[in-house]
């Protein structure tokens, strides 16, 4: 080893007698200071700006991690330097050994070859290292700027850097053993690199070629610890491409001094090269791969709530079938070439912790029963002939897509829009997991552990909404409506795609509901009979949990019920004159027990003060008393603040004209307290905690309103025991603070990016000159 030392002193000597390493070496430290520092005095400015305008009420930089803001932003674009800069420093590291013919006295040396590689390599490399080192002395500044910096996601970055350049250094180092000429060199290191960074692109349509090349690939790896995730596979492949490189040069360097045939060398590369490829295939085995999260919030992480999920699977096989349609939505994610990014983008943080996963392809062409639009689209052509053109114009093989029949035989999927589908098998039982129209494409965890939850539970949750006087359907699509929160399969924020169904009843009877199933009636518009009230006192009466909506002016309809648990929805409209809109309309606050329902996000954030009040879309409402609740607890979940401008209008109110005035001789009055508008009530029965919602309006859960802004899924959440959906709120950040001012961090930044590179500048050009001299 000493040996080899030396020659990497040497090297690191050769470094500082080089004009292009100095100049390297300052470019570098002036563009990180320029970025990073950069982004220090940026946000040291607007912190010190808001604490001159807002003083205390400034909470600092909520829900916004400043060791990612400041330190993580930028650093792609000094791997984009790194990238440039390192195949000017390897360009000539062999190839000008032989130019100046000092090849030739290495050979006959008693330096073995391997040697001289590895002892250039150290040279190169210990350069890079004083590189990356002096960058870290402007994130050592940064770690004192943050209060309560994510060390360990810092040195994870960092991390990263080391790794890249090792890896750069060996490519460049073997490029430049293929060729006499450094420039040549440098341009076939570029090149190199971005091979390396574009293999996960290449025949990716290819069976088991496409392993081959994502397990070479470079791409997205660095990323991973830029992000805070440490993994085995990562780490192995970095030494195993530094390694095979290394190797490389040295097969090159010694096919030089023997006299063997070419297909001597070329199968030393091609087993260097299969043993890497097995390395990094057996390494990259799920089971086999080791997981650090380091930051703070674990959101490299599945939650601990999906992960709890996860761990109800008993061993079991889960079977996922990817059913991709040639004629339908999200297609380019479907392809054989976007399979690995499907596996390792999307599954593998869900076979870190249940690996039993068998993947099935399914590729077809078709579209829905009386769906014409894709033929009036392409006039006079049969489905076939769109098919060909399509496969065509995607570059994929036709033959292996079904058939319209086929398919149909194989599967029924008309229920779906027939766009990118996938279908989750667990012993037998089976659900969909949908994906969606937008960027983001496959499902959040929720849906995914909405869709597991289906097939483990014997039964699956169902709000069963009453029918036949006019009310408010979970099945229909209107503004009104609730079919957009409740059954659209194409939104994100659908339950069904959550875990939990809908259905519409007519009647009420004791064999409509299973034990974990949910009453609503929202806003019915006609008399309910009684047997209709009797029959859902019964249900009250046996502790079933429900929802009510009633509306202004229709009171007497719901009362009947609402009285059976000592409320009253009482007489009257509340009303809030205001300029901007009309005066039945109104911001409800909700309370701190509204959001203690469940994990909805905004709820979350009120928790941890990211957003100070909840709020939801009031169109009409009317106070809501109560008195004997027959054992209930209630509470006020929904309000609106008592003002001069607020009361409960008893006349006829006319909310497209002027604005209303109180008049007592109609009936009009005033409350000291606030206004209710929403109610949690809660008993015990037996070993069941019975919960019953209650609003003044129906509005406030439509379309048209937000679909309940903040309270979002909270109500349906609540009233099934808060199992779905499955939130997974990750920790708030609490690096939100800086700790130094506008003045002090745009001084650093001055003398980081320019003082110190002048000095480096001057102490290399006196070295230069001394060494010229010598």
């Amino acid at each position: 080893m000493r040996v080899v030392f030396n020659i990497a002193r040497a090297e690191l000597r050769y470094f500082f007698f080089s004009p292009i390493a100095w100049f390297v070496l300052i470019i570098f430290l002036m563009s990180s200071a320029g970025i990073i520092m950069g982004n220090l005095a940026d946000t040291a400015l607007e912190q010190d700006t808001m604490l001159e305008l807002q003083g205390d009420a400034f909470s600092g930089f909520l829900n916004i991690p400043l060791t990612k803001l400041v330190i993580g932003k930028g650093l792609d674009t000094l791997l984009m330097i790194f990238f440039l800069f390192i195949p000017l420093l390897t360009m000539g590291v062999i190839n000008r050994e032989y130019a100046a013919g000092t090849i030739k006295l290495l050979h006959s040396s008693p330096v073995k070859t391997r040697q001289i590689i590895l002892g250039k390599f150290l040279g190169v490399y210990s350069f890079v290292c004083l590189m990356i080192l002096i960058f870290l002395t402007e994130v050592i500044v940064l770690t004192f700027s943050i209060k309560n910096v994510e060390f360990l996601h810092i040195m994870a970055m960092v991390l990263g850097f080391f790794l890249l350049a090792a890896m750069y250094v060996a490519v460049g180092i073997f490029i430049s053993s293929l060729t006499a000429y450094p420039i040549v060199a440098g341009i076939g290191t570029f090149a190199g690199l971005i091979m390396f960074t574009s293999l996960a692109l290449m025949f990716q349509g290819t069976d088991y070629l496409r392993d081959v090349t994502y397990f070479l690939s470079s791409s997205g790896r660095v990323e991973n610890l830029l992000f805070g995730l440490i993994t085995t596979k990562d780490l192995v492949y970095f030494l195993s491409i530094t390694a095979l490189f290394i190797i490389f040069t040295i097969i090159k360097t010694k096919s030089v001094t023997e006299s063997k045939s070419w297909r001597v060398s070329a199968g030393r590369y091609l087993i260097a090269l299969a043993i890497t490829v097995v390395i990094l295939v057996v390494t990259s085995l799920h089971g086999l791969i080791g997981y650090w999260d380091v930051t703070r919030s674990k959101i490299n992480t599945l939650h601990e709530n999906t992960q709890g999920v996860l761990k109800q699977l008993d061993g079991s096989p889960l079977k996922i079938t990817l059913y991709t349609n040639l004629l339908g939505y999200n297609l380019g994610s479907g392809l054989p070439t976007a399979r690995n990014n499907y596996l390792w983008n999307f599954w593998a943080k869900y076979r870190r912790f249940y690996n039993n996963m068998e993947f099935e392809y399914v590729y077809y062409y078709d579209v829905n029963k009386g769906d014409s639009s894709v033929f009036l689209m392409y006039p006079g052509k049969s489905i076939d002939e769109i098919a060909e053109k399509y496969a065509e114009m995607f570059k994929t093989n036709l033959s292996g897509y079904k058939k319209p029949a086929e398919i149909r035989s194989l599967i029924d999927l008309e229920s779906e829009s027939k766009g990118l589908l996938m279908q989750v098998e667990y012993k037998g039982k089976k659900t969909f997991l949908r994906t969606y129209q937008d960027p983001e494409v496959f499902p959040n965890e929720k849906h995914v552990s909405g869709s597991l939850l289906r097939i483990i539970n014997d039964t699956t949750p169902t709000f069963k909404f009453l029918t036949g006087h006019y009310e408010r359907s979970p099945l229909k699509s209107g503004e009104r409506e609730y079919g957009n929160h409740t059954v659209n399969k194409a939104s994100r924020g659908a339950l069904i795609n959550l875990g939990l169904n809908f259905d519409t009843i007519p009647v009420l009877s004791s064999n409509n509901f299973n034990h974990d199933d949910v009453l609503v009636i929202s806003d019915p518009k006609t008399i309910l009979d009684k047997a209709i009230i009797d029959s859902v006192k019964q249900y009250i009466d046996k502790g079933g949990n429900a929802m009510f909506y009633s509306e202004p002016g229709k009171q007497f309809i719901m009362n009947p019920i609402l009285n059976h648990v000592g409320v009253n929805a009482d007489e009257g409209i509340i009303v809030q004159v205001n300029p901007q809109d009309m005066p039945h309309k109104f911001a409800g606050l909700i309370s701190k027990k509204g959001t203690d329902m469940a994990d909805e996000q905004s709820f979350f954030y009120f928790r941890n003060g990211i957003i100070k009040t909840c709020k939801t879309a009031i169109t009409g409402a009317s106070v809501l008393s109560y008195s004997d609740t027959t054992g209930f607890k209630v509470e006020q979940i929904t309000t609106l603040h008592n003002n001069e401008n607020t009361w409960v209008e008893r006349g006829v109110l006319v909310v497209d004209s002027a604005a209303p005035v109180f008049n007592t001789a109609e009936g009009d009055y005033r409350k000291e307290a606030p206004y209710t508008v929403g109610l949690q009530l809660t008993r015990k029965i037996g070993n069941k905690l019975q919960k019953i919602i209650i609003s003044s309006d129906a509005d406030m859960m439509s379309l048209i309103k937000g679909d309940g802004m903040d309270y979002g899924n909270a109500f349906y959440s609540y009233t099934v025991d808060n199992r779905l959906p499955v939130y997974h709120n990750f920790k708030v950040p609490t690096d939100i603070w800086l700790t130094i001012k506008k003045v002090p961090a745009k001084t650093l930044k001055t003398v980081l990016q320019y003082v110190i590179p002048a000095l480096i500048l001057v102490a290399g050009i006196v070295i230069l000159i001394r060494r010229k001299r010598k």
